[in-house]
């Protein structure tokens, strides 16, 4: 979400072997069961581990020579596939995991005899979430980051034998409530992949089911939206909520809080306005001058923009003091504000503050904290204190790469400071950005996994990434230095050159004009093959240096 934003809010009043497969794929966490826990098979029994050595052997292939059949399905297979695909969760292995759901998938029986299969009641047609149930959502997750991850993992495999118990799957209301209440928890944790995954898994049971199931999912997937930077797709999701519900102040304000990350600032006051008459407000409380606050100081409006987010954080330290993640996010906002306002000292004190009380609560890996590095980043290079900004810098670069919604924009930005404001001006030494080379590959590998390297942002970033690389990698030093900065310029050159046709294809399709950026990668290649060509020249005479050398 926007720097310093309040997260989206709730607007509603609420009153055996497939079991794994039908809960990794969405994603959930290493379980730590034992395999005979919860590997039942067709039979009714369980398959130990001793038994499933025996049937599945080292390399998993079937020993036992009769095979049991039940339908046209070989239920021995079955059985051993599911065995196998519960190892591969435990172990970790995607690859395999993979396959063997696409084939137990298709092993199940067609749908003519979908009728005859499963659960022999139908769903409780008419349940209602009932909120005192969803017990994993509203836990604060405060206690630190691996405290936080090992309570995720028993909400999951409480929710997985919850799943085990139902043979309806999502049919069942318990069960579809339970993905409601996990999809959250994960969204809290900044969990994206998960959540996305269970938020697609559940939709059409959702939809089907109607009010409050729908408004429930599409208020839930539009927090989602914000965190993946996706605001354009929340707001369409909030202003369906808007339309299938009675008017309320959390839908309103949501609204705002997503037109204002889409800059559209002036709406986003209106509905904060809208949200304030709906619940009979006729001065500001703590959240109404956070929100408002926010909207003016994107407005440029400073000056009555301080005030409100001032007394917002001094009314929440007074009335939630324990609540660390959300004074972290008065922080940042007022850190904002103040290095807007050219303060920059000031706005260093909030942001290091922010930082501190996101790191003891979430950890470092949260783009919460990420989000806090970043505005300490900036803020240090206003006030001169250059080698600090970097540090910071390399701590945000390496967070929004390694994070579920990595998105090309900040790590475009943050590549620009390290560029354009520290390196460029003669603020640090360019052998300084030797440091970003670890965390690009992983934003390489990270936006490849993702699909993210198909369009003209990657090539656009790509192109920035090569530049980092370049300009810390020129042929000198000794033999060691040299040998890495060839290394780095090699990435440089593959980067390039995947860039290439991407910013043509954009330039072509009128999508954006990126001539330049064209006509920069063609400039760059031709300095790596120069820089190239010096280091053989350099490797040579070396060689040659040796072979002189008496024996």
């Amino acid at each position: 979400m926007a720097r310093g934003e309040p997260r989206l809010r709730e607007p509603l009043n609420l009153s055996g072997c497939f079991l794994c497969a039908a809960l990794v794929t969405l994603g959930l966490c290493h379980w730590e069961w034992r395999l005979t826990a919860f590997v039942r098979p067709l039979h009714g029994r369980f398959l130990s581990s001793r038994r499933f050595l025996r049937n599945v052997g080292m390399f998993g292939v079937p020993m036992d020579d009769a095979n049991k059949q039940q339908g046209g399905i070989d239920e021995d297979a079955v059985e051993v596939a599911g065995a196998s695909l519960a190892k591969s969760v435990l172990d970790g292995d995607t690859y395999q995991f993979e396959a063997l759901t696409t084939v137990l998938r298709s092993m199940m029986p067609s749908s003519a005899s979908k009728a005859t299969s499963g659960s022999r009641t139908l769903p409780e047609p008419y349940a209602m979430i009932d909120k005192r149930r969803l017990i994993w959502s509203e836990h604060h997750y405060r206690q630190g980051p691996q405290e936080n991850l090992q309570r995720l993992q028993g909400y999951e495999a409480e929710y997985a034998r919850r799943i085990a118990y139902s043979q309806d799957g999502f049919r069942d209301p318990k069960v579809l409530e339970g993905g409601l209440d996990l999809a959250v928890a994960y969204l809290k944790n900044y969990a994206c992949d998960k959540a996305d995954a269970l938020f697609a898994a559940i939709e059409p049971y959702c939809m089907e089911r109607g009010l409050p199931w729908d408004v429930k999912w599409l208020q839930d997937c539009a927090t989602l939206r914000c965190k993946q930077a996706r605001q354009k797709e929340a707001a369409v999701l909030l202003e369906e909520v808007a339309k299938r519900t009675p008017p309320h102040p959390a839908t309103l304000n949501n609204l705002g809080t997503v037109y204002n990350m889409l800059r559209e600032h002036d709406k986003a006051q209106e509905y904060f306005a809208a949200a304030m008459e709906v619940a009979g407000r006729d001065d500001p409380d703590k959240d109404d001058l956070w929100n408002i606050g926010i909207a003016k100081k994107n407005l440029g409006q400073y000056e009555e923009a301080l005030p409100m987010l001032l007394k917002a954080l001094e009314e929440w330290i007074r009335e939630e003091p324990e609540d660390d993640v959300t004074l972290a996010k008065l922080h940042d906002t007022v850190g904002s504000c103040y290095d807007l306002m050219g303060r920059a000292d000031e706005a260093v004190s909030q942001f290091s503050r922010a930082r501190t009380l996101f790191g003891r609560s979430i950890g470092a890996e949260s783009p919460l904290y990420g989000s806090a590095c970043e505005g300490l980043t900036k803020a240090l290079i206003h006030a001169g204190r250059y080698e600090e900004g970097f540090d910071r810098l390399e701590e945000t670069f390496l967070n929004n790469a390694e994070k579920d919604a990595i998105h090309p924009t900040p790590l475009f930005e943050l590549m620009g400071y390290a560029l354009q404001d520290l390196v460029n001006p003669g603020k640090l030494e360019a052998s300084e950005l030797v440091r970003l080379e670890v965390p690009i590959e992983i934003a390489v590998k990270n936006m490849m996994h993702r699909g993210l390297d198909q369009d003209g942002n990657a090539g656009v970033v790509f192109e920035r990434m090569a530049q980092v690389l370049l300009r810390c990698s020129m042929a000198e030093g000794n033999d060691a230095q040299q040998q890495a900065a060839a290394k780095r310029r090699e990435f440089a050159r593959y980067l390039l050159k995947r860039a290439s046709p991407l910013c043509e294809e954009c330039t072509k399709s009128g999508e954006a004009d990126l001539t330049y950026i064209s006509m920069t990668i063609n400039m760059e290649l031709q300095v790596l093959d120069t820089q190239d060509a010096l280091y053989r020249k350099a490797l040579g005479n070396s060689v040659a240096a040796a072979r002189a050398l008496p024996s």
